[in-house]
């Protein structure tokens, strides 16, 4: 069984602590976005054997939350943040996150905010007097039929490994001079900036493909997400 005696509840009681079989090592499991709402918990720590892969893990969590088991098959594993199979081996005091799909740190080029995004400083972070061209996107809040705001949460520390390698993975394949990638966090009203990626370049050709690119690859790889608030949801 599991032992969920010391997870972090901020929506009521915490559930009934389950009986331990003598399991030797603790895992750490964090719950975001709608798993958290599903749970009920930001995260638990689950007692396992030792040797224990992640699919065991899982069938511990599904079996104490069977509506969390219906989402298996859309799921995202990380492992002390980074992407693993539920083959992946377990070791005590590993962190797991279970991540729905996925539709900042110490680098001032990549960051999570909470406060409003300044497009002026966006491109201050990617200016090169070489480069011929600067592009900036800008994603704003549309005011679609039944929203009032987005919330948008992210799983920070990976979040921001994460981009920092798109950054890379972006100058070195398209011969960008610099990216910048600023997200907000928190609740966002009608029309404000969610994100900005901004790219310099030698020429237009380069620095549009990139942004574009990195864009893309942000809403695939990046964990942070948005769940509508308003009489759409």
């Amino acid at each position: 069984m599991v032992g969920w005696g010391r997870g972090s509840n901020p929506y009521g009681p915490s559930p009934p602590t389950m009986v331990s079989t003598g399991t030797t090592m603790d895992v750490t499991v964090r719950f975001f976005a709608a798993y958290r709402e599903i749970t009920g918990l930001r995260e638990t720590v689950v007692d396992l054997p030792n040797g224990a892969t992640l699919a065991a893990l899982l069938t511990r969590v599904f079996e104490a939350y069977p509506n969390l088991a219906a989402e298996r098959g859309t799921m995202l594993f990380a492992v002390n943040q980074e992407f693993v199979g539920a083959d992946a081996p377990l070791r005590p005091t590993d962190e797991v996150a279970l991540l729905p799909p996925i539709s900042g740190g110490g680098n001032p080029l990549i960051r999570l905010q909470v406060a409003a995004i300044d497009p002026d400083e966006v491109l201050e972070l990617v200016h090169d007097p070489a480069a011929g061209a600067v592009v900036l996107f800008l994603g704003t809040v549309r005011a679609d039929p039944g929203v009032e705001a987005l919330d948008y949460e992210a799983y920070e520390g990976m979040a921001v490994k994460k981009m920092e390698a798109l950054r890379s993975a972006a100058k070195q394949r398209f011969g960008i001079s610099e990216l910048a990638v600023v997200h907000r966090t928190g609740r966002l009203a009608i029309g404000e900036t969610s994100v900005a990626v901004a790219c310099s370049a030698p020429h237009r050709q380069e620095a549009f493909r990139a942004c574009e690119w990195a864009m893309e690859e942000l809403k695939k790889i990046v964990p942070i997400w948005k769940t509508v608030r308003g009489d759409a949801h």
